[in-house]
């Protein structure tokens, strides 16, 4: 199974999940897709293969996490592009709540809050809107090909859209009650698309390995080995760590992080990934 081929099944699952779901009268939450159907689906594939180019890197404390989640997308060797992902669920009248809630105490809306942790990372910022219907239909094609309606149950949408939406309409709600659809494009066009990035930072395996509030992921690099610090590499990590440090403490606790390599990694002895 390619990474494109993964980013496209979790999709498929999520819209099942919800639309099976919310036809029952089953209340689903945000936290429940993320860790269950997501991330459960992500463990699965890393589990039944050798080699893998994608993997989950987990919160040392899942309790104080939330729903949300960052996607680090390789681009070019050891160099990662960093996403957040702000997670919503449809209700089961097909429409999405409180788009407009505040965050916390800050007196910020949260799509304030969630632009000015982008900046903050200097990172790309989506909302992940976790969609399903029973019933309903749609064909569409990106850059992918062609994709039905299963291929949004994982979408995403610009944060302008719903800052735009809440404040022309004053309302946090979104969707129509008699005529439900989905919002957002497929999130597969993160993974399957062959697209220019963005001029945001680029961060190295260190810097989303050092992070104390993620579980380590990579193997130790030249452990034992004596080496010169290089100067510029240590600031830079440095300024990473704070940066990290001032989101998670305004709010921002993703419950994993997705790590998309451009190739084939493979586990040591002890469970790291070897670069």
């Amino acid at each position: 199974m390619s990474k494109c081929d993964l980013f496209q099944q979790i999709s498929q699952q999520v819209w099942d999940e919800i639309s099976k779901n919310h036809k029952r009268g089953n209340r689903l939450n945000e936290e429940g897709i993320t860790r269950n159907t997501v991330i459960g689906l992500i463990q699965d594939y890393t589990e039944s293969q050798r080699d893998i180019d994608v993997f989950v890197q987990k919160a040392k404390k899942e309790v104080e996490t939330g729903a949300d989640l960052e996607v680090y997308f390789e681009a070019g060797r050891g160099k990662f592009k960093r996403i957040l992902l702000q997670a919503k669920l449809m209700e089961p009248d097909g429409c999405f709540e409180h788009l407009d809630r505040y965050s916390g105490s800050t007196g910020r809306k949260q799509y304030d809050t969630l632009s000015s942790f982008a900046k903050e990372v200097e990172s790309e910022a989506y909302y992940l809107m976790y969609n399903g219907y029973h019933g309903y239909k749609e064909t569409g094609t990106d850059c992918s090909g062609n994709y039905d309606e299963r291929q949004l149950g994982c979408a995403i949408m610009q944060i302008g859209e719903i800052k735009d939406h809440c404040e022309k309409k004053s309302t946090g709600k979104m969707g129509n009650i008699g005529s439900p659809k989905p919002f957002g494009k497929p999130w597969r066009q993160l993974s399957c698309c062959n697209q220019p990035f963005a001029k945001t930072k680029l961060y190295s395996a260190e810097e989303i390995d050092y992070d104390p509030y993620f579980k380590q992921l990579f193997s130790d690099h030249k452990s034992g080995a004596i080496e010169f610090i290089n100067q510029k590499k240590f600031i830079d990590e440095m300024l990473t760590t704070e940066s990290n440090k001032t989101i998670h403490v305004a709010g921002w606790n993703p419950a994993a992080r997705i790590i998309v390599s451009e190739n084939t990694m493979r586990k040591n002895g002890r469970g790291k990934l070897e670069l």
